[in-house]
């Protein structure tokens, strides 16, 4: 009886211990929540000023050609990362794995809602945990059953754009259209925070409208970082270090090629029908998927090639470690210094000063893990994320 009870409580699935956490992943997270700040921070910040003004301001236009699309593209393709070694780990330990993760999506899930309910409509948490469970038809899938539809969903990427185009006859319209969608009425600055909360669900209503190729995207990189994990690109990278090699190669490639794509767009306007215009839209659809292989695969140049550098590095892993944590504070913090029911920051501010604020919340939430981190195994939200997801802490 007891050897019977001993086994039931080896099989009870605990969570990844730090000894077994893949530092680079951390690391990669921790670059990754610099550059959501600096995105999310400008978009709350045009957002509640009506887009009034002007765009062309070198560090508004840096964050754009370096940041849009990329940093919330690489936490994708992390957490399809994480999805897979949470599987692989469940299995070990666990009769019903499907169900410890369904359980892990479906508080995600409230996190996001709670998130988009009483902090801000711009939440990524409630779209990683819907799509989330479409990985459940892909775990254990061969390989080469991932790369057909990673292939699939590529070109759905780059048609989705112009489909949209052919449904729009009027070309005005559908620029209008696409920014009206981040125009958010919760970040009106004359909005009291009950009346913030009370307009939030209409914004969000809109962006789920318009948010196709976002979730496409999603999708793809959740699978390009479950492939990843399939071939072994994070077990042993320092064996691994000519593939990564290649992969920094063909990605920077691809990073210049949409970069390129993108600064003649701020020249030449591609909302008009023109064939210039055609080839700028459909290379900068893969700017967001470019960027973020570039910053990982450059982050793993320096991460494999220079052990002081991987020190310094290290120091970012500690963000990524508590990145739950971090992203809600993060968009807490920003919410209430811009906006008008907090600070009201938005109005009169220069992009320098965005820039400067995102550069300092970014170390106050390093300096905040760091210490954190130095006594507890875990941020926070993950504990409560873990407690929720395994039902107990050991």
């Amino acid at each position: 009886m007891k050897q019977e009870l001993k086994k039931q409580e080896q099989r009870q699935p605990q969570p990844m211990t730090s000894r077994e956490r893949l530092h680079f992943l951390d690391v990669t997270r921790g670059f990754a929540m610099l550059g959501i700040i600096l995105v999310n921070y400008f978009l709350i910040v045009d957002s509640a000023n009506g887009y009034a003004e002007p765009t062309e301001d070198i560090w508004r236009q840096l964050v754009a050609w370096f940041g849009d699309g990329k940093f919330y593209t690489l936490f994708s393709f992390l957490f399809g990362v994480g999805f897979m070694i949470f599987m692989e780990r469940a299995e070990r330990q666990s009769s019903r794995p499907r169900m410890l993760f369904a359980r892990r999506l479906t508080f995600l899930l409230l996190f996001g809602l709670l998130h988009i309910t009483f902090i801000w409509v711009g939440d990524i948490l409630a779209f990683y945990a819907m799509v989330g469970f479409v990985l459940f038809a892909f775990y254990k899938r061969h390989s080469r059953t991932l790369l057909i539809w990673i292939f699939a969903l590529i070109l759905t990427v780059a048609w989705l754009p112009f489909a949209g185009r052919l449904l729009l006859s009027d070309l005005d319209a559908s620029a209008s259209a696409y920014k009206a969608d981040f125009s958010l009425v919760s970040h009106n600055m004359d909005l009291s925070y009950l009346q913030s909360i009370g307009v939030r669900w209409s914004d969000m209503s809109t962006m789920v409208a318009t948010s196709t190729n976002t979730i496409v995207s999603m999708l793809l990189m959740f699978l390009l970082g479950m492939f990843a994990v399939q071939k072994g690109f994070f077990r042993d990278m320092e064996a691994k270090k000519r593939i990564w090699n290649r992969m920094w190669a063909v990605s920077a490639s691809g990073f210049v090629i949409t970069q390129a794509s993108l600064l003649t767009g701020t020249f030449a306007d591609p909302v008009h029908e023109t064939k210039v215009g055609e080839i700028i839209s459909y290379l900068g659809e893969f700017g967001g998927i470019a960027g973020s292989l570039f910053y990982m695969s450059t982050l793993a140049m320096l991460y494999l090639y220079s052990e002081k550098l991987r020190y310094v590095l290290m120091w970012l892993g500690n963000v990524g470690r508590m990145s739950m944590t971090c992203y809600l504070l993060h968009s807490t913090i920003g919410t209430f210094l811009f906006l008008g029911y907090g600070f009201g920051a938005a109005k009169g501010i220069q992009p320098v000063g965005v820039v400067a604020i995102s550069l300092g919340v970014y170390a106050i939430l390093l300096a905040m893990s760091t210490l954190w981190l130095k006594r507890f195994k875990y941020g926070p939200v993950e504990w409560l994320w873990r407690r929720l997801t395994y039902g107990q802490m050991k």
